[in-house]
């Protein structure tokens, strides 16, 4: 009966499925299997996924994109919606590069194609996986009176731009520098686009940036912290002078903290004594290593996920300044008394989490990774939704897990996930000879 319906109105309804169930539909007979050829159809499903999961990149690739290569991302996109929480799968792909002993991080461009590489002096190489040499090297060299004793970046998104935050300590005489860049992988070319530095005297704790601002905690000499709160873009990147700056009280500089700007407005801060967006709602995360996802700014229209020791915290802004903040504690799905055990190193997004779930390894080969799909409730969707695979992740989501091999005397340094593709990228550094490598796993 479908097939003798209008084509026009075939798409219509074949439009309103999920990806698996299009391509079941399209299965059952020639006539329909002419749809799955049809670009606006896959077009369609993939603009809709967008609008839950931005991916800069990949959204301006859309109007050159062809049938096929859109119809690959919505298809994997579903298969990894139902591997992600399997238990104790293996991962499609593992493969091992080798990298300069002077790598300090590695961050996946959205996509999961393109790799941004941080060196030790803050030199920035773009790459695309498999290349041979980087599409771009940004040096940063240090003269001989200049060294970083401290380096940090941090890859964060909004709907148009993604951008990396860098923090060098102690370049020169107690001199902090602090870079913002917008990351662009399609045309016209591979780039860093320089949109923020700001140079400071004294110890800089914690940096991020979010729409036209950075913010950055700075000891005020008394004991207390200081955030100070920057706008920047393309035609004032070096501003002279904060145009905000708070003091939020006594700090230990020993305690770690991490900042997210959530809107023009408001700042999240993280911390061993709990999440709090700054005077408005505090709550208790439990202690360790953040895991923050990294749709902060905007953060009424995608909500901030944090990945805590007990529970996942979700927060989303009314866009009027002053309201409220949403926040949802969602209690991890583990049978009535369990653990979830140790959580190290991890990443979490919108839909997926991951963590290194190996507290001690002690020469052992494997290393044990726990993975997470997330609840859709926490985007507000219908239980019906045709993207989302309706009640198969329940209220509390799904944990899977996965093992890799490591060399015994390999150690992590940074993991980072692109959770559109489900890749994961590790930074490894072999605690006897001092070498690093990258190991990028594709789970489906």
């Amino acid at each position: 009966m479908l097939n003798r319906l209008p084509y026009d109105v075939q798409l219509a309804i074949v439009r309103s499925l999920n990806a698996r169930d299009i391509v079941r539909l399209c299965s059952t007979c020639r006539a329909l299997y002419s749809l799955m050829s049809d670009r606006s159809l896959w077009y369609h499903a993939l603009s809709r996924l967008l609008l839950c999961f931005p991916q800069p990149q990949l959204s301006r690739r859309l109007g050159k994109m062809t049938a096929e290569e859109l119809k690959a991302q919505v298809v994997h996109s579903a298969q990894l919606d139902r591997w992600w929480h399997r238990v104790d799968y293996e991962p499609r792909s593992v493969r091992n590069f080798h990298c300069d002993s002077s790598v300090e991080h590695v961050n996946l461009v959205a996509g999961g194609d393109w790799l941004v590489v941080v060196l030790y002096d803050g030199s920035l190489q773009l790459r695309q996986l498999g290349a041979p040499l980087p599409a771009v090297t940004l040096s940063h060299s240090l003269t001989e009176d200049e060294s970083v004793f401290y380096l940090s970046s941090r890859l964060s998104f909004t709907d148009d731009d993604e951008d990396l935050i860098i923090l060098q300590m102690g370049v020169r005489y107690n001199q902090c520098n602090i870079y913002v860049y917008h990351v662009a992988v399609v045309d016209p070319s591979p780039t860093f686009l320089l949109v923020g530095k700001i140079s400071v005297m004294g110890s800089v704790w914690c940096c991020a940036s979010g729409g036209r601002f950075i913010v950055y905690g700075q000891e005020s000499g008394s004991g207390d912290m200081v955030l100070h709160v920057c706008p920047v873009g393309v035609d004032n990147p070096e501003p002279q002078r904060p145009e905000v700056s708070m003091n939020i009280g006594p700090w230990s500089a020993d305690e770690d903290f991490s900042i997210s700007v959530l809107s023009g407005h408001q700042l999240m801060l993280a911390y061993h004594g709990g999440l709090s967006p700054v005077w408005s709602r505090s709550c208790d995360i439990g202690s360790g290593i953040y895991r923050i996802s990294p749709f902060s700014w905007d953060a009424h229209r995608h909500p901030v996920v944090v990945a805590g020791t007990h529970a996942l915290h979700v927060l989303r802004l009314s866009p009027d300044a002053g309201a409220d903040v949403d926040y949802r504690e969602i209690p991890y799905p583990l049978p009535a008394g369990a653990e979830l055990g140790y959580m190290g190193l991890g990443a979490v997004g919108l839909r997926r989490a991951i963590w290194d779930s190996t507290e001690a390894r002690n020469g052992a080969l494997h290393v044990h990774f726990r993975t997470y799909s997330l609840p859709r409730s926490i985007l507000d969707l219908s239980e019906d939704d045709p993207d989302f695979g309706g009640g198969e992740l329940g209220v509390h989501g799904r944990l899977g897990s996965f093992t890799v091999t490591l060399d015994p005397e390999e150690h992590l340094v940074n993991l980072c996930l692109e959770e559109g593709s489900g890749r994961v990228c590790l930074l490894l550094n072999n605690i006897m000879t001092g070498a690093r490598r990258i190991s990028v796993i594709d789970a489906v």
